[in-house]
C-alpha cells in the first residue's frame, strides 16, 4: 500500500490548524505522513502543531516566505508516491484519501480530484455556499474552462501522482495569489489527466482576511497581477504566437475584465496593457456590470469611464455594486495596516 505525503502550509492559523491536523488523522486510509510547515507564525500556530507530536512531521521556517516556498518545502521533505497540499484551515472528510488513491490507481502521471464543498463562517458556525463552479470535466478542453471561470477545484481536494508533481516543477513561488490556479494549469497544459474520484469531500473554508489563499478576492490588486502572470505564463508555454484560433475570444474577455479591473485599481499602465491585449484577441468590449456602466465605456473608453465613476463614488453617486466595491478597498486598506508586512499564505 502506497504512502500519502499531505503537506500543510501554515501561517497564523491557530484558530483552525487543529481542525485540519485531526481530518488527517481520521483519514481510513491508514498510510499517510503528515508535513505541516510553519511558515514563522505569530499566532500560537507553531505550539499547537507540535502539540500532536509523532502525528504530524513538523517543519518551521526561520522566516516568512509564503505558501508556496512552504509547500515546496514540504513537497522536498515528502517520502509519498502521492501528495497533497492541504491548506491549514481547510478539511477533508476521513473517506477522502482512500477514494483519490482508488481513482490514481494504475494512472500514473495523472490527478485526482474529488468533490468539494465552500463554507462561510456566520455567526460562529460554519454554512455551506452555493456553487459557483463545476468539478473539472476531464472529456472537455480544461484550459477554455478555466478562461472562461466554468470550473475550479482547491487543492484540498486534490491528489497528485508524484509523477505528475514533478513533471509540472512545484509552486511559483513568485506568485502572491492564484497559486494553485497556475500549478493545475500548468499541469494540464503539460497533458497530465485529471481523474475523478467515486468519493470523498473536501471543505474549503473561507473566513476573510485570515484565509491561506485570498483567490476568492476578485478586487484584490495582487489577484489581478497574479492572473496576468499566471495568463502570460500558459499562453507562453502554449506557444500559439499572435494567432490564438479558438483560444482568440475567450483570452481576449479575460484580459478586459482584467483591464477593468486594473483601472478600477488605480493602476493605468496595467490597464492600459490588458485593454490592448483584450482588444487584439476579441474587439472593443464592455464588461461592465452595469447597463450605466457598459453605456459609459462605449462612449468614453473604460478608463475615462472609470475616470468618471471614481469621481461620482467621491462625491457620493454611486451604485450598490461600487459601493461594496468601495468598503472592501477600505476594509483591505485597514486589515494590511494592522497585518503588518509578513507575506500571507
Amino acid at each position: 500500500m502506497s504512502l500519502i505525503s499531505i503537506i500543510t502550509p501554515c501561517y497564523n492559523a491557530a484558530e483552525f490548524i487543529a481542525d485540519t491536523i485531526e481530518s488527517v488523522a481520521a483519514q481510513t486510509y491508514p498510510h499517510i505522513e503528515h508535513i505541516v510547515v510553519d511558515d514563522c507564525s505569530g499566532d500560537g500556530s507553531w505550539e499547537v502543531i507540535r502539540s500532536y507530536g509523532e502525528q504530524v512531521q513538523a517543519v518551521r521556517l526561520e522566516r516568512n516566505r509564503g505558501g508556496s516556498h512552504a509547500r515546496n518545502r514540504g513537497a522536498e521533505l515528502a517520502r509519498g508516491r502521492y501528495l497533497m497540499f492541504l491548506d491549514a484551515d481547510d478539511v477533508i472528510t476521513p473517506e477522502t484519501v482512500a477514494a483519490l488513491v482508488d481513482a490514481l490507481r494504475d494512472h500514473p502521471d495523472s490527478i485526482a480530484f474529488c468533490d468539494w464543498v465552500s463554507l462561510e463562517r456566520v455567526d460562529g458556525q460554519w454554512v455551506q455556499l452555493p456553487r459557483e463552479v463545476s468539478l473539472p470535466d476531464s472529456d472537455t478542453d480544461l484550459f477554455r474552462g478555466w478562461l472562461e471561470r466554468r470550473w475550479g477545484c482547491p487543492p484540498c481536494a486534490v491528489l497528485w501522482h508524484r509523477d505528475a508533481y514533478e513533471r509540472v516543477g512545484g509552486w511559483d513561488e513568485g506568485l502572491a495569489v492564484e497559486q494553485d490556479t497556475d500549478v493545475m494549469l500548468r499541469a494540464i497544459v503539460e497533458g497530465v489527466r485529471l481523474r475523478p474520484a467515486a468519493g470523498g469531500l473536501a471543505l474549503y473554508r473561507r473566513h476573510g482576511d485570515a484565509r491561506i489563499s485570498v483567490c476568492n478576492d476578485v478586487y484584490s490588486e495582487r489577484r489581478i497581477l497574479s492572473q496576468v502572470r499566471v495568463l502570460g505564463k500558459l499562453l507562453a508555454k502554449l506557444d500559439l504566437g499572435d494567432d490564438l484560433g479558438e483560444y482568440a475570444q475567450p483570452v481576449g474577455m479575460l484580459y478586459h475584465q482584467l483591464s477593468l479591473l486594473a483601472f478600477q485599481q488605480g493602476r493605468a499602465e496595467l490597464g492600459r496593457e490588458c485593454l490592448r491585449k483584450g482588444e487584439r484577441y476579441a474587439g472593443r468590449r464592455e464588461v461592465s456590470k452595469t447597463l450605466a456602466g457598459r453605456l459609459l465605456a462605449r462612449v468614453f473608453g473604460i478608463e475615462q469611464k472609470e475616470k468618471i465613476t471614481q469621481t461620482l463614488a467621491a462625491w457620493g453617486i454611486m451604485t450598490g455594486r461600487r459601493r461594496r466595491f468601495v468598503e472592501l478597498q477600505r476594509s483591505r486598506a485597514g486589515s494590511a495596516a494592522v497585518a503588518g508586512s509578513p507575506e500571507q499564505n
